[in-house]
């Protein structure tokens, strides 16, 4: 049986740093235009558009780039520093393109703000995080938020990105998983 404290250290050993890698791709545009621009087409550096954004399709993604960059050329006093004002502005852009979900909501967002440097401390719950959720205990469903400080130790350690992708990677093992004492967590 796995701890909470072996997931923890995997994660963290495992996937941390490929993801700060691919955040990095993101850190590193030119401007925020053109990290706006890169998030919502979804590409990395060989141009492979995000498996999470594969439903949406390049049409959409590219529909969404030009009404974000519409948006963001038309609004002078737009700030985007944290996290839940550029999730409200990628909203806003996706009412406007069909099929254009929450998870992808979610992650344009998340893109655009490591790019600004925003530290999220929320964790946002859709599709496998959800699940994830709920395998460790707390009753919640999609599109609640959880702030990081109501997670046992160690995950609330994490940004609340790490631990929403924690939360989606292994929700099937934190459900037989065990606190450090092997006593489940029950919020």
């Amino acid at each position: 049986m796995n701890t909470y404290t072996d997931i923890f250290n995997e994660y963290c050993n495992q996937v941390f740093p490929s993801q700060e890698k691919y955040y990095d791709w993101y850190r590193e545009s030119d401007s925020l235009r053109s990290a706006i621009k890169k998030a919502f087409l979804s590409e990395d550096l060989q141009k492979k558009v995000h498996p999470h954004q594969y439903r949406v399709g390049r049409q959409r993604l590219e529909q969404a780039a030009a009404i974000a960059l519409e948006h963001f050329d038309a609004i002078s006093d737009i700030h985007f520093d944290n996290f839940n004002q550029i999730h409200q502005f990628v909203q806003s852009v996706a009412a406007e393109v069909s099929g254009f979900g929450s998870l992808a909501v979610y992650d344009v967002a998340l893109r655009i703000a490591k790019y600004q440097n925003c530290d999220l401390k929320e964790v946002h719950l859709h599709a496998g995080v959800t699940v994830g959720a709920c395998a460790m205990g707390f009753n919640v469903k999609d599109k609640d938020i959880l702030k990081v400080e109501q997670f046992p130790k160690p995950f609330n350690q994490l940004s609340g990105d790490h631990l929403e992708n924690l939360l989606c990677i292994y929700k099937n093992r934190l459900a037989d998983a065990s606190a450090q004492g092997g006593k489940p967590c029950i919020r």
